[in-house]
């Protein structure tokens, strides 16, 4: 009997302390997820501003970018309207493209006049010393980048294109060109339809 008494108050026991945990778990969720959500945004923000600086404002283009899936474009994640004083700045693609050991997500900026403004690398988890290179300001604003426009196909040197790869990480290079190539495919057909529009307008 006495042995059955002991192990119910040691349920008893185990049980109070389940809840108790759990509601300090929760307790704690519910105090952290807005502060985590919170610099999630200021970092998106951060990175759309760094994708396209003109830019002040970033508008979601969900319709957009369902309208780009289904034309064939891959890799695209988000889509943004970038506006300046209320007038359009351009866009920036939210692209995803596999590495050699990760997905790399990254932020690029299409201007208004169809130039590449500028190209961030939000999350990846490549080889450190080798791929992890990819963020690097040396690879992503090297000459190849700065000249592109919504009308170039760039490749890197070892695909005889112009496009410097990272030493030892051509994977990872290649998909960093692949997610710019993709936003620049999608930039030249979004600005292509608004002069479109636009032509028809003034006509």
């Amino acid at each position: 009997m006495g042995k059955y008494k002991y192990e119910w108050r040691l349920i008893m026991v185990l049980t109070i302390i389940c809840v108790v945990s759990g509601g300090i778990l929760g307790l704690v969720n519910a105090l952290t997820e807005p502060v985590i959500k919170a610099q999630e945004e200021l970092a998106q923000q951060k990175a759309l501003q760094e994708a396209l600086p003109s830019a002040t404002v970033f508008r979601a283009e969900k319709a957009t970018l369902e309208a780009l899936k289904q034309s064939g474009s891959t890799g695209l994640v988000e889509v943004y309207r970038g506006l300046r004083d209320e007038q359009p700045a351009g866009f920036v693609f939210i692209v995803d493209q596999q590495g050699y050991a990760s997905l790399i997500r990254m932020a690029i900026g299409i201007t208004q006049a169809g130039n590449l403004a500028g190209v961030n690398v939000i999350s990846q988890s490549e080889t450190p010393g080798l791929g992890a290179k990819v963020t690097n300001a040396e690879f992503l604003t090297q000459q190849a980048f700065q000249e592109a426009t919504s009308e170039s196909q760039l490749a890197v040197t070892k695909d005889k294109g112009e496009v410097d790869a990272i030493t030892s990480a051509t994977i990872s290079s290649r998909a960093v060109v692949r997610g710019v190539n993709a936003a620049l495919a999608a930039g030249h057909s979004l600005l292509a339809a608004e002069n479109e529009i636009g032509g028809a307008v003034s006509d």
